[in-house]
C-alpha cells in the first residue's frame, strides 16, 4: 500500500477529515499519511478519527493563520512570495516522507475526495502525474499537470522538483512538465478517472455538457458507482466547503446531484452523509 502525504493548515481541516474518511472507506489496508502542518493545527489533526498511521511534522508554523490571498501579498524567503514558498513545501514534504517510508509516496492535496481504492502505481515509476486535460490557453498559464495529486518515487525526484520550482511559470505546478521530461523513461500519467477537478469540466476543449456525457452510473460495491471514460471514478478534487467561487460551487452541485442517484450503494450513501454533515450541506 502506497503512503500518502499532504499539507494541512487550519483552513484545510474539514478537507482533511474527508480525505482521511475516504481513505478509510475504500481501502482495506489503511495507508500511512504523512502531514506537514503548524503547531495549533497539529493538535486538531490528532482529534480526527483514522485507524491508519498518521505521522505529523510541524513545518508550516511560518504560514500559520494565513490564507492563500494573504500569502500572495507577502514577500517570500526563498521564492517571490510567501505562497510560492508554501507551495514548495510539497517536494520538501515528499523528500521527508519517502525517506521515512524507504519507498515512493503519493501526494494528495487535502481537498482530494477518494471515490474508490487508491490507484495502482506501475512498479517502475519514478513519477506519476495527473494531466489537467484542459485547453491549451490555460495549460500555458497553469501547467500541463496538476500538482495536487502525484506520485514521486525517490528522494532524487523530490529534490529535482524543488530545484525546478525556482524557474516555474506557476508556483510548484508549472514546472511539472520539465520534471516529467527529465524522468520520462520511468514516468506515467494517471487516467481521467483520477483527480477529476472542476477545471476538467469548465476549462476543457469541449463544452461542460459534452464532458458530462462521458460520465455514467454503474452501481457496484467497492467503488462509488460512477464511470468516466470507461473507468471507475477514483477521486475528485474539490473544496466542498467553498461558497464564493462559482465554478467550484457548480462542480460540487453537479457531483452531489450525481451521487444522490447512487444512494442505493451502501458506501456511497455513507460518503454522502459524511460530506453533508462535515460541510453543513443540505
Amino acid at each position: 500500500m502506497v503512503a500518502i502525504a499532504t499539507l494541512v493548515n487550519v483552513n484545510a481541516l474539514k478537507d482533511l477529515e474527508l480525505l482521511l474518511y475516504t481513505l478509510e472507506l475504500w481501502n482495506i489496508e489503511k495507508p500511512t499519511v504523512y502531514i506537514y502542518t503548524d503547531h495549533d493545527t497539529a493538535t486538531k489533526i490528532r482529534n480526527i478519527l483514522y485507524t491508519g498511521k498518521v505521522v505529523i511534522k510541524e513545518e508550516l508554523n511560518t504560514y500559520a493563520g494565513l490564507n492563500r490571498s494573504q500569502m500572495e501579498q507577502l514577500p517570500g524567503v526563498t521564492f517571490t512570495t510567501r505562497f510560492a514558498d508554501f507551495c514548495a513545501m510539497k517536494p520538501r514534504l515528499l523528500e521527508w516522507a519517502i525517506t521515512e517510508e524507504k519507498a515512493g509516496v503519493l501526494f494528495c492535496d487535502a481537498d482530494i475526495c477518494h471515490l474508490g481504492p487508491l490507484p495502482i502505481i506501475p512498479a517502475d515509476s519514478q513519477l506519476v502525474v495527473s494531466p489537467h486535460m484542459i485547453r491549451r490557453f490555460d495549460t500555458d498559464r497553469f501547467g500541463v499537470y496538476n500538482a495536487g495529486y502525484l506520485y514521486i518515487g525517490s528522494v532524487e525526484v523530490a529534490k529535482k522538483w524543488l530545484e525546478l520550482c525556482a524557474t516555474s511559470r506557476f508556483f510548484e505546478q508549472g514546472c511539472l512538465e520539465d520534471l516529467y521530461a527529465q524522468y520520462h523513461a520511468s514516468a506515467h500519467t494517471f487516467p481521467a478517472s483520477v483527480n477529476y477537478g472542476w477545471w476538467r469540466l469548465f476549462q476543457g476543449d469541449e463544452k461542460p455538457d459534452t464532458l458530462k456525457k462521458q460520465w455514467h452510473i454503474k452501481r457496484q460495491e467497492g467503488t462509488v458507482g460512477l464511470i468516466v471514460n470507461g473507468l471507475p471514478v477514483q477521486s475528485i478534487h474539490t473544496h466542498f466547503g467553498e461558497k464564493s467561487d462559482f465554478l467550484t460551487v457548480e462542480f460540487n452541485r453537479w457531483i452531489l446531484e450525481t451521487l444522490k442517484k447512487l444512494e442505493s450503494v451502501r458506501k456511497t450513501k455513507q460518503l454522502l452523509g459524511f460530506i453533508r454533515k462535515t460541510f453543513s450541506l443540505q
